[in-house]
């Protein structure tokens, strides 16, 4: 079983996860302005909330160049195993981030879009 594992993840192409990474990146970014601005929810990482108070271009830009400098870094190593499971990973942590702000946003009666 461990041998069809890692025949798997060898075989995996790391680029279309890390395309998938960048967007819910994006999709966190504006659920998260979206939930701050209706007033029912804080930035909870720290540097990100302080970007956030010197604007909405700082938090943006720092949270778009935070995954881009991930993504570039995973790239480079895409060769490398941990390097897949890492994206991998980082892809369904980010799915379910997704996951809770869509539910959180229909139980609060927040629009999506």
């Amino acid at each position: 079983m461990k041998k069809k594992i890692t025949a798997f993840i060898d075989t995996v192409d790391i680029k279309p996860l890390l395309c998938v990474i960048f967007f819910e990146n994006l999709l966190d970014a504006y659920f998260t302005l979206s939930w701050i601005d209706a007033g029912v929810a804080t930035e909870a990482n720290p540097l990100m909330a302080y970007l956030l108070s010197l604007g909405v271009s700082w938090f943006l830009a720092g949270k778009i160049g935070a995954i881009a400098l991930a993504c570039g870094i995973l790239l480079y190593c895409s060769q490398i195993r941990s390097a897949k499971i890492v994206a991998f990973i980082s892809c369904l942590i980010y799915l379910a981030i997704i996951i809770f702000h869509v539910w959180g946003a229909y139980d609060l009666g927040l629009p999506l879009f």
